[in-house]
C-alpha cells in the first residue's frame, strides 16, 4: 500500500521547524503539529530528507535534533 502524501501535513511540519531554527525533536514537532510521531518520522525520512539537518547528540547517539537546512 502506498501512503498518499498529505501536502498539508508536510507545510505543518515545516512550519514547527521554523519556529526552532536551533532544532528540535520529532515528539515536540509531534505535539506542536497534532501529528503522530511516526508520520513525522516517516515524512521527515522520505518527503523532507533533502531540507533537513540532523544533529546527533549524546555519547551512544541517542538524540536526534532536527533543523532546516540553512
Amino acid at each position: 500500500m502506498v501512503r498518499k502524501v498529505d501536502q498539508t501535513k508536510i507545510n505543518k511540519i515545516l512550519e514547527a521547524l521554523k519556529k526552532h531554527p536551533e532544532g528540535t525533536y520529532v515528539s515536540q514537532i509531534s505535539r506542536e503539529t497534532n501529528l503522530a510521531k511516526t508520520t513525522v518520522s516517516y515524512l521527515i525520512n522520505t518527503k523532507l530528507k533533502d531540507k533537513i539537518q540532523e544533529i546527533i547528540l549524546g555519547e551512544k547517539g541517542l538524540f536526534k535534533i532536527l533543523k532546516l537546512k540553512t
